[in-house]
């Protein structure tokens, strides 16, 4: 009796230090830059487009994460995107497709299985949902937008065509192509039929 009580003490023991340890080599992971440039949003439980209101104003909220986007690797991301606050997890999601990286489908996956319902305001609607319906969103946003791409690269180049072009590559779409976006919504199209 005493030997199995020890028996379980220990591993308890075990496991909490096991915890400890990853939870410190995870986070010995991020950059003390993108920890840094991170701070502002690690309380912020909601998220914005990257323009607010009537008048189309800059989100602060999301210029934050621009900045960590410029720095921050894939795999920070893909942290952040299963660990941070709300609005660290959906824009590190968001660019995790944008980058093309496949650990994606991954966190989709995992919101769908377990999820997590936020506040996102874009423009001046805003709405409560589970991130991976965000994230669904973002499939379909990223395929108008490269379509406009695709339109726009093919026709005479002005001034106006060129700031189009300029902004959507400033937004990170610039990695992505039909064939990609293709794929992420098939991908995700099985992840939501094998939940029904």
């Amino acid at each position: 009796m005493f030997g199995e009580f020890f028996y379980i003490y220990s591993m308890k023991i075990k496991i909490v230090f096991l915890l400890v340890f990853q939870l410190c080599f995870i986070n010995a992971q991020i950059s003390q830059k993108v920890k840094a440039l991170a701070k502002p949003l690690d309380t912020i439980d909601y998220a914005e487009s990257s323009h607010m209101g009537i008048d189309g104003e800059s989100s602060i909220i999301y210029g934050y994460f621009k900045e960590i986007s410029k720095t921050a690797k894939n795999d920070e991301l893909y942290f952040f995107a299963k660990n941070g606050s709300n609005s660290l997890r959906l824009y590190s999601s968001q660019e995790l497709l944008k980058r093309n990286d496949k650990r994606f489908l991954e966190i989709y996956k995992f919101y769908t299985d377990n999820p997590l319902i936020m506040k996102y305001q874009m423009g001046c609607v805003g709405n409560k949902e589970n991130i991976a319906t965000y994230l669904k969103r973002e499939i379909y946003m990223a395929t108008e937008i490269i379509s406009m791409r695709d339109y726009l690269l093919k026709t005479k180049k002005d001034k106006f065509i060129k700031a189009q072009l300029e902004s959507i590559e400033e937004e990170g779409y610039d990695k992505l192509t039909q064939k990609n976006l293709k794929f992420y919504l098939r991908e995700t199209d099985k992840i939501d039929k094998s939940r029904n």
